[in-house]
Parts: structure tokens; C-alpha cells; sequence
């Protein structure tokens, strides 16, 4: 099992992207049932984000592309109080959004890694053993 955040999930629909080969796999891994990508339900809404306010696409398109994801059928997981006490302490200590804190909190609670393509996410959070860089 992987969490993988949403600048990795994007990658996934923007396939010019640089790192789009490494989410790509990443991607086929799951979808072949030989990785299962764990992801907090804050991704979707994230991931939409982007889609309805970041991109000129066509609503057609977006609405597409929103579907594709949804059908990747993705393991979702609502964070508790526990995950954001624990989300919350992380974005203290690391000077980090509590959006990002949470993609964390859930690999340490299903002991898993956590991959970004954010660098400066994963600069400030390297310490952490738990978190890749793409």
C-alpha cells in the first residue's frame, strides 16, 4: 500500500508532466491489482480544485477527466479526530499545510510510505521516514 498525494494523481491526467513516467507506474501498479494506493477523501476535492479553477479545459473535459479518477477506485479513507490531532501536529512541526499533513498522517497510520511530486513538501518533510519524493 501507497498514499500518494494529489500532485501525484494529477500527473496521472496531465501526462506531459515531468515525473509523469514515475505516476504512471505508479498508476498501472494499482490498476493491475499489484499496489493498492491508499488516499485521504481531501484528494478528490483537491484533485477537482485544480480541474474547475487551475486548467482551461472544457467542461466536457474536466468532468471526464474527474470521472477517470473516480473510476480508479482508489482506497478512500475519511480521517477521524485522531488523524487530524496527528495531522495537526505535523503541520506544526514541519511548517506544513494540514492538506498535506493529512496525505502523512495516514501513511504513518497505515504504516505505508507516502509519495509526492512536491518538492518543497518533500523538502521540508524528508525527515520523515515515511515520505518519498516521486
Amino acid at each position: 500500500m501507497i498514499v500518494c498525494d494529489a500532485s501525484v494523481i494529477l500527473k496521472w491526467i496531465f501526462d506531459e508532466e515531468a515525473d509523469g513516467d514515475h505516476a504512471n507506474r505508479l498508476k498501472e501498479g494499482h490498476v493491475a491489482g499489484n499496489e493498492i494506493i491508499a488516499v485521504p477523501d481531501l484528494l478528490f476535492y483537491e484533485v477537482a480544485n485544480v480541474l474547475a479553477t487551475k486548467t482551461r479545459l472544457s467542461e466536457a473535459a474536466v468532468n471526464e477527466a474527474f470521472s477517470l479518477l473516480w473510476d480508479f477506485q482508489l482506497e478512500r479513507f475519511d480521517l477521524g479526530l485522531e488523524e487530524f490531532m496527528g495531522g495537526l501536529a505535523l503541520s506544526r512541526k514541519y511548517k506544513i499545510t494540514l492538506y498535506d499533513a493529512a496525505y502523512i498522517e495516514l501513511a504513518r497510520r497505515l504504516k505505508c510510505a507516502f509519495v509526492t511530486a512536491d518538492n518543497r513538501l518533500y523538502e521540508k518533510t524528508k525527515t520523515v521516514k515515511l515520505v518519498d519524493l516521486l
